[in-house]
């Protein structure tokens, strides 16, 4: 008995990568119009619309930071990005100290429930502490969220401002 051959695929033909990158990009814009259109937004649907939007606009960012670097790469536009990687870190910093402090908050508060003598306070004290946590990781993931949202924008707009003065440059400099 013989097998049949599988016919092979014939080889794929490259796609410039800044060509497939703008394609998915305005695919990936459409989708979260498209599901907001759709029906009501819950909190789940919401959320997703809201990461798929950050990821889109650091994508978008990406793209745009590889053509500016590309085309006009000059001393006080790479001094300004360490400038916005260094006020990044310094806040992401401080958000891992009070994250730190928070678990020690947390610690001593465990340390206390030996002090408890009544299975109601030491009821009382662990969820406290399960409180404790909650409120911890509450403000933990809304102040790196925040973060996030807050840089992105701010990359977006100075990135948009220094792609235009570019061109701008470029325009006047062949006209």
């Amino acid at each position: 008995m013989m097998i049949p051959q599988t016919p092979t695929a014939g080889p794929a033909l490259p796609v410039p990568f800044a060509s497939f990158l703008r394609t998915a990009l305005t695919a990936t814009e459409q989708v979260p119009a498209q599901a907001v259109a759709a029906a009501p937004v819950g909190a789940p649907l919401r959320r997703t619309v809201l990461v798929q939007e950050i990821a889109t606009r650091s994508a978008a960012n990406a793209v745009g930071t590889a053509q500016l670097l590309s085309q006009s790469p000059d001393s006080t536009t790479i001094g300004e990005l360490y400038a916005m990687q260094g006020a990044f870190m310094k806040q992401l910093w401080q958000i891992d100290q009070d994250w730190r402090a928070g678990l020690m908050r947390v610690y001593e508060g465990t340390v206390s429930l030996r002090k408890a003598n009544t299975l109601s306070k030491v009821v009382e004290q662990d969820f406290n502490l399960i409180g404790q946590c909650g409120d911890l990781m509450t403000t933990y993931m809304t102040s790196v969220a925040t973060l996030v949202e807050n840089t992105n924008v701010g990359y977006s707009y100075w990135l948009s401002k220094k792609i235009r003065a570019a061109q701008a440059a470029r325009a006047a400099a062949t006209g």
